[in-house]
């Protein structure tokens, strides 16, 4: 006999809540043209929602807590089905220890986890997530997600963020690259000016990092910050501005602040 609706929310309240997560991503299609579904999921250390987002997750073991009030660490999608692919066979996106990081050679991850270092963050502290669900289709990583140019699908994107933030209530939100905050702007008054913002430079105009943001009334207010996607970290920080520096030492402010 199917179990009543009631018992199926019962069930879900008990699930860890990154399982609550993927159980939910049911409500993310249709995808559109350009964009597939996650296929499976990586065992190992990723991005949700390739794999958990939980840094030291492994397989056949439980996964860890859920960093509640912790950094939500927010890229743009997680990949190409290629992509996946790879990870998914290397059993993780990254090992859990510095040394498997230089050894697997992940630049996204070899510099993100310096960022963290820098602010003091240590990963387990951070849900590792991104703005659009699902995979590229083929084997093409760069540029606007193909997602982006459909309105019904952004707008489920955007509800599913509001749905991760409620699992994990984080105070910080870290943003990386140039396209996140456009997707993060329609979300919250305090953040309305970054949907008109087509680049990083464009940003430290109007301000990188922004506090007491309120995504829906449920929610705590969480500072946000852009950042420079760690992928192409070294090449572009160069460019960034705030509070009278650049470089390096303006996202070093820039982490310091949104820390406060």
């Amino acid at each position: 006999m199917r179990a009543s609706p009631r018992a199926d929310t019962l069930a879900l309240k008990t699930l860890h809540p990154v399982e609550a997560l993927f159980h939910a991503l049911k409500d993310i299609g249709p995808y559109p043209d350009g964009v597939v579904p996650v296929p499976s999921r990586i065992s190992g250390t990723g991005f949700f929602p390739g794999a958990a987002g939980l840094w030291g997750a492994q397989p056949n073991r439980d996964l860890p807590d859920m960093p509640i009030g912790g950094v939500m660490v927010l890229g743009h999608d997680f990949h190409s089905e290629e992509a996946f692919a790879k990870s998914l066979a290397h059993g993780g996106e990254v090992q859990p220890s510095a040394q498997d990081v230089r050894s697997r050679h992940v630049p996204t991850w070899v510099s993100l986890l310096r960022v963290l270092d820098a602010a003091g963050v240590a990963p387990e502290r951070c849900f590792f997530t991104n703005a659009y669900m699902g995979l590229r289709a083929g084997a093409g990583t760069t540029g606007r997600f193909p997602g982006a140019a459909d309105p019904g699908f952004v707008s489920r994107c955007q509800a599913f963020l509001l749905r991760q933030l409620r699992a994990q209530r984080p105070t910080v939100i870290y943003s990386l690259g140039g396209w996140v905050p456009r997707f993060l702007g329609p979300l919250a008054p305090q953040l309305a000016d970054w949907a008109a913002a087509s680049t990083l430079r464009q940003l430290d105009e109007i301000g990188p990092v922004r506090h007491n943001v309120v995504f829906a009334p449920d929610l705590p207010p969480v500072s946000v910050i852009a950042l420079t996607h760690p992928s192409l970290r070294s090449a572009n920080v160069r460019r960034r501005c705030y509070a009278g520096l650049s470089g390096d030492a303006a996202e070093l402010a820039m982490l310091a602040e949104a820390g406060r």
